[in-house]
């Protein structure tokens, strides 16, 4: 009788200039991806300029991601590492890539997920059904819901909407969500209110 292998499938990993350099899954399920930038080049934290990343490399970084196949999945990088040749004291910058912020737990892929989530949802949900902590979950938000309105995006106020999102499970809690629709379509955030009642 033969003995059977188990199937595999390909899939695209959907993160700009990084190669990928091994694929593992840990005994309890989660799937960890082990990645290297192809960037070369960096801004330097002082001047600005873009320096070579030529300093090595820093600490391991792991990014919880979109889930494979139901599977918690995160994505292993150990930024590259720039030196200055300009500034005095020469300085050292860590490369940042634009598919994750520093000091953020998360690829911006996974956070615009777990914002898709909180729709009809509460935190409290989310938190649960993604294995996260609630804190988690609040950090994602905020960093993809700007404090302030970037009123120069701001095409139209032609068509405004009001949405209620509740707070708690099972409390009278609400906030009010503010949007306005643009004309190509997409949806931005205004304000989000602590609560929804009419004086401010």
């Amino acid at each position: 009788m033969p003995i059977s292998t188990p199937a595999t499938i390909r899939l695209p990993l959907d993160i700009p200039q990084v190669d990928v350099l091994a694929t593992k899954q840990t005994q309890d399920g989660k799937f960890l991806i082990t990645v290297e930038s192809r960037q070369e080049t960096t801004k330097c934290g002082v001047c600005q300029k873009e320096i070579a990343c030529n300093y090595g490399r820093g600490q391991a970084v792991r990014l919880r991601h979109l889930p494979i196949l139901g599977q918690e999945t995160y994505i292993v990088i150990r930024p590259r590492r720039a030196q200055c040749p300009t500034c005095l004291y020469q300085p050292t910058t860590t490369q940042t890539l634009k598919w994750y912020d520093q000091r953020s737990p998360h690829t911006k892929a996974y956070d615009q997920h777990l914002l898709k989530q909180l729709i009809g949802s509460t935190v409290a949900d989310v938190s649960l059904k993604e294995n996260l902590g609630y804190d988690a979950v609040v950090g994602a938000l905020a960093r993809q819901v700007d404090d302030k309105v970037k009123w120069d995006e701001i095409q139209n106020l032609g068509t405004i909407g009001i949405d209620e999102v509740a707070a708690q499970k099972g409390h009278k809690n609400y906030r009010a969500i503010v949007t306005a629709r643009q004309d190509d379509g997409t949806v931005l955030i205004l304000a989000v209110l602590k609560d929804r009642k009419k004086k401010r």
